[in-house]
């Protein structure tokens, strides 16, 4: 079952709107059962759609944002907060930005696929047609062909080159050629690249899942309790020292620095598997 989704509330949605029905269609002629949502959707629809039906496959055409999609001038539908919902799905967009950090966001979440634009998806209205065909050309290369998702988004790529040597205007082979360069596909195989100096040492240090999921907030708050936690330890056992001439003595504090720890060594290992 897949889920389509494409608010129409401006003059680019209409495009979008446009441009997805083909999408749609050749979704019904697969074999899917089509969810369709448009005007007026709200968050609530789509988080309930989700929850409550088998969908697979997520289609989204309309506005973006770095971390969202919108619904609405005023609405967002999908972002940071409820990406998780979509754990196990595919998630194909036409969205301005959406790749740059809700994409990466979905990876992390376990989304098992993101395509979409981490900068601005521009088109000219006077060979939009070659902007459908770019938009729209890899799922329809996925559910006409049945290839991988990588081998659609190798076809994808080469049909934005191909539309670029097509079109008559400049500023057609421009936004093609910058909509072609901003497309982004998050899924096992082709994991988020990030320009961090501290991520990519993650990623070395811990792989690419933990690697992505450890914050700079979390990396501080472990570098923080470690530090506490060896100086309160140093201090007891010179206590100890100070009254028995000896560390080694069996003392409630040093049981409560082992709970302290094992605690703590619980939690980690959760956050590691989550």
């Amino acid at each position: 079952m897949s889920l389509v989704i494409a608010p129409k509330f401006d003059e680019a949605t209409e495009y979008t709107f446009k441009w997805v029905q083909e999408v749609k269609e050749e979704l019904q002629k697969q074999g899917y059962n089509v969810i369709f949502l448009s005007n007026g959707v709200k968050r609530k629809d789509v988080e309930e759609t989700i929850k409550n039906e088998e969908i697979d496959l997520v289609v989204f055409y309309n506005h973006g944002n770095e971390d969202c999609l919108w619904g609405s001038h005023s609405e967002k539908v999908i972002d940071c907060d409820n990406i998780d919902l979509f754990k196990g799905k595919e998630i194909y967009t036409l969205a301005c930005l959406s790749a740059k950090k809700l994409g990466v966001e979905a990876w992390k979440k376990g989304v098992k696929l993101f395509i979409g634009y981490d900068d601005t998806f521009v088109f000219t209205t006077t060979e939009e047609e070659l902007f459908k065909e770019c938009a729209n050309s890899g799922i329809l290369k996925k559910l006409r062909d049945k290839v991988s998702w990588k081998e659609a988004f190798d076809y994808m790529k080469k049909k934005f080159d191909e539309a670029i040597d097509k079109a008559k205007e400049f500023w057609t082979k421009t936004w093609l050629a910058h909509d072609r360069d901003c497309l982004r596909k998050y899924d096992s195989l082709q994991p988020p690249i990030t320009k961090c100096f501290f991520r990519k040492i993650a990623i070395k240090l811990f792989g690419e899942k933990l690697g992505w999921k450890i914050s700079l907030k979390i990396l501080m708050g472990l570098v923080f309790f470690l530090i506490g936690y060896g100086v309160s330890l140093h201090d007891f056992a010179h206590q100890v020292w100070e009254l028995k001439r000896t560390v080694l003595s069996l003392e409630g504090g040093y049981i409560g620095f082992f709970i302290l720890f094992l605690g703590f060594i619980l939690l980690l290992y959760d956050f590691t598997q989550f």
